[in-house]
């Protein structure tokens, strides 16, 4: 492997705790703009790329990134990168899976709490100086209630785990894999069909990844199975769910509140279905913008980036490292990875 500093392009300013890491060990670049045209030009020569929510990572931007070796998701989700296209050119791609885990649960709760105690009309009333507005909405406990998580990965089982210990919650699931016995018995958990999951529970939170079969997931015909006193949360993927199908729920009277950190198109568009409603409460894509979830995104990236351009098989690869290097022999391009013998 080379002594050479290797070149990193970063589409977005990190945590220190990475940043550090990237400057004192690589020639770091920042990308002046994330649209394809600017990326397609400053990706050249780059040996890294590291992109948070902004950019996509595609065959094009690839085609132009002739000396990529890896490209880093800072966070979970890693939609806005063509995965394929990186293991046709033997580019390793590489996340930071479990960084965010507590602070996206805790603002689950956050906004399950905040719905159930209308804390957004609360607040409104106070900006208001209508003070006596206090007794207008009753709200409810979420204790001892039943909560249903749509993806069991690690989130989904920390918000089940926080439910059962914390507020005594019946927890039901859905995931196309069962969970092993022992994490269900942590959260208390029992996997049951999506239907099941929607027409039994007063709260529904997604976190599933983005894919075809999780796109728009929850649709009218989705909604029509909830209960009319459910509250939904989304803190995934906003194409999970169709918008505009929530907005006409909560006209209906058929669902109670809505939640969500994220939207079908961010930054969303000014006329937007939700946004300005006293009963959807929405932040923007923020749920793992906490001091430790920062930290543990940027560090663990930066770690992971620096130990494949040191030769070093990744710590949370997304495409499989053998997939790449078999690859990487068929292009004729030398081995990522020190050998093991």
């Amino acid at each position: 492997m080379s002594s050479k500093r290797p070149i990193i392009l970063s589409l977005t300013k990190m945590h220190d705790a990475g940043m550090s890491l990237l400057y004192s060990s690589s020639e770091l670049r920042m990308a002046s703009g994330t649209d394809p045209a600017t990326l397609q030009r400053e990706v050249v020569g780059a040996e890294g790329l590291i992109i948070r929510t902004g950019g996509i990572v595609d065959a094009a931007l690839m085609d132009e990134g002739k000396d990529l070796k890896v490209v880093g998701r800072h966070g979970v989700g890693y939609d806005a990168i063509d995965i394929d296209a990186a293991t046709e050119r033997g580019i390793q791609v590489i996340y930071t899976p479990g960084a965010n885990t507590q602070s996206v649960a805790e603002h689950v709760f956050a906004m399950m709490i905040g719905l159930s105690k209308n804390f957004q009309r609360m607040t409104a009333a106070v900006a208001d100086y209508r003070h006596h507005d206090r007794t207008r909405w009753t709200g409810r406990d979420i204790y001892g209630r039943s909560l249903g998580i749509i993806g069991f990965g690690r989130i989904g089982r920390r918000v089940g785990t926080i439910a059962k210990t914390a507020f005594d919650m019946t927890v039901l699931y859905n995931d196309i894999v069962a969970a092993p016995a022992d994490v269900e018995a942590k959260a208390g958990a029992r996997r049951v069909s999506f239907e099941e999951v929607l027409r039994s529970c007063e709260y529904v939170t997604l976190h599933v990844p983005l894919d075809a079969s999780t796109r728009h997931m929850i649709n009218r015909e989705a909604l029509a199975m909830m209960r009319p006193d459910a509250i939904l949360i989304n803190a995934c993927r906003g194409p999970v769910v169709v918008e505009k199908a929530v907005a006409e729920a909560l006209d209906a009277g058929d669902l109670l509140a809505f939640g969500s950190d994220v939207f079908e198109e961010e930054p969303p568009p000014r006329g937007h279905p939700l946004i300005g409603r006293d009963d959807v409460m929405l932040t923007p894509h923020s749920a793992a913008q906490t001091e430790e979830g920062l930290s543990n995104m940027a560090r663990g990236v930066a770690e992971d980036m620096l130990g494949v351009l040191r030769g070093e098989r990744p710590m949370n690869p997304v495409n499989a490292p053998e997939a790449v290097e078999a690859r990487r022999k068929v292009l004729g391009l030398p081995p990522l990875y020190k050998s093991s013998n």
